[in-house]
């Protein structure tokens, strides 16, 4: 291979005389040399550079002059007849110039994207303005305006000048333009210190909107509507603040997360610890948190719903309840060490306190660890 680059290369190249690089500090694009040839002191990158915008030009001057299928009319033309988009599919001039034509009359300018059905590049606005004409082209800028404005859902219109405005978490704004201070609800002053509707009146509100909005397809205001739906049906209010509180995991003992009260999730009373779980009374854990805690616990044993039912106790054996949750418990033989299988909190079958340590609640001065049960 070396032998034939040294003899060969030039005339399989085409050159029969030699090739002068470069005349002194000149560039071989300044003093009229080959443009293919670089000087031996150019860095790399500035080498593979050149190169690759030398393959493009080259790429793009052979594209212009060979014949192409227009993939809308199914037309032969020649590339210079075409319109190649930042995706690189290319379409006849008359085609992609109609097609643009259209969306932009019918207002559709989201849906402004390639004519390829599998592609879901975008027309870039340096080539609308080569395919549109003036008019046509500031209509696309506002449109394209308008459709990114109202696809924000923060923003607003200020009930006195119609000016856009971001509304923030507590639904107030405030405008730019005139400086007025609105509530987004009742687009009147806004409310400090005071709520300016029920929550029933913000979903029909907020309804209202979605209304108004579903030819745009705002899916946010929607699943903003049907999760206020689903939390003034199942949630509960603090019984102090009434803040609205919804309950996704765990124990009926809640903490409103607005003032810190402690209420009950089940009976919506106002509680300090966990006596108010007693049996007899609310359950610490619903059925349904049990169920999901014990398939957690036990994924080997597939669907609870379908797992064989429990075996019953003996009659006559006696359930010790849980100081803690309330859940009854039995004893395990004659053993008074409890622990429970709902909380896992471990106490006394005797005294119903909590155990920490078996050696220093059990002993001479203290339960004893083994009697039976009373029938």
């Amino acid at each position: 291979w070396v032998q034939w680059l040294q003899n060969s290369l030039l005339s399989h190249l085409g050159f029969t005389d030699e090739i002068i690089l470069s005349k002194g500090d000149l560039t071989c694009h300044e003093d009229g040399g080959d443009k293919r040839a670089c000087r031996d002191d150019s860095a790399p990158d500035v080498i593979i550079t050149r190169i690759m915008r030398y393959d493009d030009d080259k790429r793009h001057e052979a594209f212009l002059h060979d014949i192409h299928d227009c993939m809308i009319c199914f037309s032969e033309f020649p590339g210079v007849d075409f319109v190649t988009l930042p995706c690189h599919h290319f379409f006849c001039r008359k085609c992609i110039q109609t097609y643009c034509k259209i969306h932009v009359k019918e207002g559709t300018v989201l849906k402004l994207t390639c004519p390829d059905t599998k592609c879901e590049g975008v027309v870039s606005p340096y080539i609308l303005k080569t395919l549109l004409a003036e008019d046509e082209y500031e209509r696309w800028e506002k449109l394209l305006l308008q459709r990114t404005l109202d696809a924000m859902n923060d923003l607003v219109y200020c009930p006195r000048c119609e000016t856009a405005c971001l509304e923030d978490e507590s639904n107030d704004a405030v405008c730019p333009s005139c400086l007025f201070s609105f509530c987004t609800l009742c687009t009147s002053h806004r409310h400090v210190g005071k709520q300016c509707m029920t929550a029933e009146e913000k979903i029909r509100k907020l309804e209202e909107r979605l209304k108004s909005r579903q030819e745009r397809g705002d899916q946010n205001l929607t699943d903003e509507v049907l999760s206020l739906q689903a939390i003034m049906r199942d949630a509960k209010q603090c019984p102090r603040c009434k803040i609205a509180i919804y309950k996704i995991s765990g124990c009926n003992k809640m903490t409103c997360s607005n003032c810190g009260h402690y209420f009950c999730y089940q009976c919506n009373f106002a509680i300090v610890g966990y006596e108010h779980f007693r049996p007899g009374a609310c359950d610490l854990f619903s059925r349904e948190e049990i169920r999901r805690w014990e398939a957690r616990m036990n994924p080997g044993r597939g669907r609870v719903e379908d797992a064989p039912a429990p075996a019953p106790l003996p009659q006559g054996r006696y359930r010790h309840p849980c100081p803690t949750c309330g859940k009854g418990t039995p004893k395990i033989g004659n053993n008074n060490h409890i622990s429970c299988g709902s909380c896992q909190t471990g106490f006394c079958a005797l005294c119903r306190k909590t155990v920490h340590k078996t050696s220093q609640h059990f002993g001479p001065k203290g339960c004893k660890q083994h009697t039976a049960d009373r029938d």
